[in-house]
């Protein structure tokens, strides 16, 4: 494979990576969004739930309870709406983890190419300079001999 070729396929190798890892921690951010916005309103929900029950216990009118009660049953809804929201949320930072990997993988394959046709390089210009020196040592060595 051409240098510059490769070079070209890493270089892209590496911008997708770099795209997928965006996505990634967009999809994590957004996960931790809708984390916090759940237990806000668990904790919301809490809250007003020791309400009504200190609200049950001085007394309370009929129809403050059915209040209470259809504004827990719309924070319940919520709630399993966020909760829902939350399982999506995980199966696409699980998606952009695994193409973050795939990206990653081929752009470590990119690398591995270039190091090896590097090193297969290198070898091919030791071996030169290896032949040119046992080239220029052998010449001096028959310019000793025939001096002698």
């Amino acid at each position: 494979m051409n240098s510059v070729v490769l070079a070209h396929l890493t270089e892209q190798a590496e911008k997708a990576r770099n795209e997928a890892a965006k996505l990634l921690a967009e999809e994590r951010q957004n996960k931790q969004r809708i984390a916090q916005q759940l237990q806000t309103l668990q904790q919301y929900r809490n809250d007003y739930a020791v309400q009504l029950q200190q609200q049950m216990q001085n007394g309370i009118a009929t129809h403050l309870l059915t209040n209470y009660r259809h504004f827990l049953a719309s924070l319940d809804h919520a709630i399993q709406r966020a909760q829902n929201a939350l399982v999506d949320q995980e199966g696409k930072v699980d998606k952009s983890q695994q193409l973050w990997q795939t990206k990653q993988r081929k752009l470590a394959s990119y690398e591995t190419l270039s190091d090896r046709k590097q090193a297969a390089a290198a070898k091919v210009a030791n071996q030169r300079e290896q032949k040119l020196a046992d080239e220029l040592s052998l010449a001096m060595y028959m310019r000793q001999r025939g001096l002698r």
